[in-house]
């Protein structure tokens, strides 16, 4: 295992606005999806890369969410998959998500985050959520699904922009990686 953990699979952003020098992808003739991880904690964010890493994806990775979006701007090529923590310093991963949706239409979005899952899903209804802790296998097969669906998955979930994803929860009370829709009411 690498000795420096905090630079394992990170790109550097430099000063400048110059492209970040990484291969196109597409231009080799190979398709390899490429992931955008944006999470503030070093411990995670790494284990993340590497577990994407291993399984064959490229992957991006930003201390916070400028950091991300300042990635995101320099690389030239697509970017298929932003995975985020929601609470970040300088900017949280509801802002990054909004602007890479702006950005990168078609990108697909992961949330993830250990706060109070009520509050997270509230703030990023439209969003896929993946609660912190989560194991190496749940977060290879969630983002397997992502990427496998033809569309981005939130307007699959919100195809009149109305219906809500909410997290199930246990008989502890706590929220579980499944989820249920809910339709507005009409009052």
């Amino acid at each position: 295992m690498p000795e420096n953990l905090e630079n394992t699979g990170r790109q550097k952003v430099g000063a400048a606005s110059q492209p970040v020098d990484l291969p196109d992808l597409a231009s080799l003739g190979a398709h390899r999806p490429v992931i955008l991880v944006a999470d503030d904690e070093a411990l995670i964010r790494n284990l993340v890369t590497l577990l994407l890493q291993h399984e064959g994806y490229f992957v991006l990775s930003a201390a916070d969410g400028r950091e991300g979006l300042e990635l995101s701007r320099q690389y030239p090529g697509t970017i298929d998959l932003l995975i985020t923590d929601v609470q970040m310093p300088r900017m949280n991963g509801t802002d990054l998500c909004g602007h890479l949706l702006e950005e990168r239409p078609g990108i697909k979005v992961l949330v993830m985050s250990g706060a109070d899952i009520r509050e997270i899903v509230r703030q990023n209804a439209n969003l896929l959520f993946l609660p912190k802790p989560f194991d190496g296998q749940t977060l290879k097969a969630r983002v397997r699904a992502i990427l496998a669906a033809p569309v981005p998955l939130p307007a699959l979930l919100r195809p009149n922009g109305h219906s809500t994803l909410i997290p199930e929860a246990d008989g502890d009370g706590r929220a579980d990686n499944e989820f249920t829709f809910e339709q507005p009411r009409e009052d």
